[in-house]
């Protein structure tokens, strides 16, 4: 089990990051650019520990897979928030576009 935990380190780390990205602009958008200071002091704070979570990622992988799964998983989950949370829409055009991101994340990860 051990082995399984050092080897899952780093992607447990990646997921913590996405994770605390997601909260933190999720916290922003909530703090109505920063008029709400409790709102927005927690968003930027969310932010500063999910780069810290992606520090501990790049640690155990490569620099560009890490980032790239970081960003392109945080692009796709904060446009379904979003829609969800507030109503916003996409183009189809922007669903294109953040097709062609995913596509290069997976490029990038099976090179």
């Amino acid at each position: 089990m051990t082995a399984f935990l050092v080897q899952a380190a780093p992607y447990l780390w990646l997921l913590l990051a996405v994770l605390l990205e997601l909260a933190g602009t999720y916290m922003l958008k909530l703090s109505n650019g920063l008029a709400h200071r409790g709102r927005g002091l927690a968003g930027i704070l969310l932010v500063m520990a999910a780069f810290g979570a992606l520090a501990q990622a790049i640690k155990g992988m490569d620099l560009s897979v890490a980032y790239a799964v970081w960003g392109g998983v945080g692009l796709v989950a904060t446009a379904i928030i979003g829609a969800l949370a507030f109503g916003q829409r996409i183009a189809p055009s922007g669903w294109v576009g953040i097709t062609m991101v995913l596509a290069g994340v997976l490029g990038l990860k099976l090179m």
